[in-house]
């Protein structure tokens, strides 16, 4: 199935439904005009079967998906893109990444942000957006690697600030100098790549860490989570 997202013509033909209900919103029929990525197509059944004897908590659809968007991931450093593990929403035409460890809460801290400004907040992808350098700005995109929410949208903005929440029961937020995001940064998008990706990987990481805002929120789940990093990250971008 030839798809297109992130600007990237993408063949992808996956054995299972739950990634197939994924990509389908992408598939597109343009003639491709750059390089199609083909993701996937030197996996079998037999290496899902093979992650599964170390994880047989995880369905064999579930290790597709994984599998595949690990590929994807590995696949697109080289021109300039990089996914982030994180929920990203579109906001006044920029995008907002919020980034944590799972199950601290970044799709709850988002949802919240919804609840607050209403059709205003659009979810661009609730698990691993794709950040792109175009003519020397970042591009936030959606594609259909989205974790188990499946919130996505074929859609883009440029990037406006990434924050990493951390759980608290009390609220705070504090900007982050490129050199205090940095671990944050290589903790939510460093993956097991080959040597011959590093340097497409840190480059860039760099080009994030030169361009963009940072911020660390400490968040309950109230709504005023969602205020405070608001008319921080808002009024400051």
């Amino acid at each position: 199935m030839l798809c297109k997202f992130a600007n990237f013509f993408v063949e992808i033909n996956p054995l299972y439904d739950y990634t197939k209900d994924m990509i389908k919103f992408f598939e597109t029929d343009e003639t491709p005009t750059s390089d199609v990525i083909k993701v996937g197509d030197k996996f079998t059944v037999d290496d899902y079967k093979k992650y599964i004897s170390l994880h047989p908590e995880v369905p064999i659809y579930e290790t597709e998906y994984v599998y595949l968007s690990f590929d994807f991931f590995e696949k697109i450093l080289k021109y300039n893109a990089i996914m982030v593990h994180s929920s990203a929403i579109k906001y006044n035409d920029k995008c907002y990444l919020f980034s944590a460890d799972s199950g601290v809460g970044k799709s709850t801290h988002t949802a919240l942000w919804h609840k607050v400004y209403g059709d205003k907040v659009q979810i661009i992808n609730d698990d691993k957006p794709i950040i792109r350098l175009e003519n020397n700005e970042l591009v936030v995109y959606g594609s259909p690697f989205a974790g188990g929410t499946m919130k996505f949208q074929n859609d883009s903005a440029v990037l406006g600030a990434i924050v990493f929440l951390e759980r608290s029961e009390n609220n705070s937020i504090e900007e982050l100098s490129p050199q205090k995001a940095m671990r944050y940064l290589f903790k939510e998008t460093m993956r097991r790549i080959g040597k011959n990706k590093m340097n497409d990987s840190l480059n860039m990481i760099n080009a994030i860490l030169e361009n963009c805002k940072f911020y660390k929120l400490k968040c309950n789940m109230d709504k005023s989570s969602a205020i405070l990093s608001h008319d921080t990250i808002v009024k400051e971008d």
